[in-house]
This record gives C-alpha cells, structure tokens and sequence, in this order.
C-alpha cells in the first residue's frame, strides 16, 4: 500500500511534468499577442529551428534599419 507522502509525491511530479508544457504554450501565446513573441521566444526557436531564428533576425535588422536619406539635388516630394 502507498503512503500518504508518496502520494502526494506522484501528484506534485505529475503537475510540475504538466505545468512546464503548460507554462510555455501560455507564455508563447501571451507574447505574440502582444507582438513581443521574437525578443521572448527567441532562445527556445534558436534551439529547436536556428534556421527560422536566423531568418526572423535578418527580417528584425532590416526593419529597424532607417530609409536612406535623399541626396540634396532630389526635389522634395
């Protein structure tokens, strides 16, 4: 027969194999609905797909990149 104690032990390990899972999913859904989801999932997609993680850096870089100016001979538009 179990004890009390090792009851509750496969109770608490089975809710902590549960809520990491669990934490992630809600975690990843929360940033990207708050269009945070690249600077806090990063170094989870850079672990399973690097290639993807690559990509979405290069796409980050060239957003943040500012539109070259227009030389001083081009008439304002």
């Amino acid at each position: 027969m179990l004890s009390v104690a090792e009851v509750f032990l496969a109770i608490e390990l089975a809710a902590a194999v549960l809520a990491v899972p669990a934490a992630f999913l809600w975690l990843g859904r929360r940033a990207r609905r708050r269009g945070i989801g690249g600077s806090v999932l990063a170094p989870l997609e850079e672990i399973w797909d690097p290639v993807t993680h690559r990509t979405n850096v290069e796409v980050q870089v060239q957003a943040e990149q500012a539109a070259p100016a227009p030389s001083p001979d081009e008439p304002p538009r």
